[in-house]
């Protein structure tokens, strides 16, 4: 059965089991684990990784054999348990060749 709330969004979801970096603008990557994947944002888990609700993340990962990076602002943190969260980010700043390979990626997943 398809998830009713994938039908209300603005930019259509893919699942995905991609290994992503995550970082503060200015600081060192974290290794975290991508959930689901749209042109507007990125939902992952992550270890470690000490963020506020608003803060404002790099997310780097590979598309189609090129590696690009995005910024994106928190938008949720669930905490899943004393060590990890889930964290979704609205993409903020994403420039023109990222943006064009997250749609081709995403569409050879919606076709798939």
């Amino acid at each position: 059965m398809k998830d009713p709330t994938f039908d209300r969004r603005k930019y259509p979801r893919v699942m995905t089991e991609a290994l992503v970096s995550i970082a503060r603008v200015e600081s060192a990557d974290v290794v975290a684990h991508a959930v689901d994947l749209s042109e507007g944002g990125i939902r992952f888990q992550c270890v470690g990784l000490e963020v506020e609700f608003g803060e404002l993340l790099r997310v780097t990962l590979n598309l189609g054999g090129s590696e690009v990076s995005a910024v994106g602002k928190i938008v949720r943190i669930t905490e899943l348990d004393a060590f990890s969260e889930e964290l979704a980010l609205a993409l903020v700043e994403v420039d023109a060749r990222t943006l064009e390979l997250l749609h081709e990626h995403l569409e050879d997943f919606q076709e798939a």
